[in-house]
């Protein structure tokens, strides 16, 4: 049996970044070492402005990025996006997103239930 397509549609995608007010910043280092950073975002156009909420920066521009967000009322009900792309000036403009809606999974049916 195959599975289920759990990836969001970018119209599904565009609703769930737009109800999320940040998420976790990933990116090597200058020494080539990950790490990490929590980030406030919100949506304008086709790109995410961040900002940092501790008193570490952004990474410089031109750094390739990637950025997690997860919403997980129960486990039958997470979602998440990872956005991956530059930032230029605090904005990150991407040209990958991969998600997953847990939701989108069809609740088996038992044999002695039909």
């Amino acid at each position: 049996m195959p599975r289920p397509d759990v990836r969001m549609t970018p119209a599904e995608i565009e609703e769930f970044l737009s109800g999320e007010e940040g998420g976790v910043l990933a990116h090597l280092d200058e020494n080539g070492d990950p790490t990490a950073v929590l980030v406030t975002s919100s949506v304008h156009g086709t790109a995410l402005a961040l900002a940092t909420t501790g008193p570490a920066p952004l990474p410089p521009d031109g750094t390739r990025v990637c950025v997690a967000y997860e919403r997980e009322p129960s486990y039958a009900g997470i979602r998440a996006a990872l956005v991956l792309g530059q930032l230029h000036g605090g904005r990150l403009e991407p040209d990958r997103t991969i998600s997953f809606d847990f939701a989108k999974i069809p609740v088996p049916v038992r044999e002695d239930d039909h």
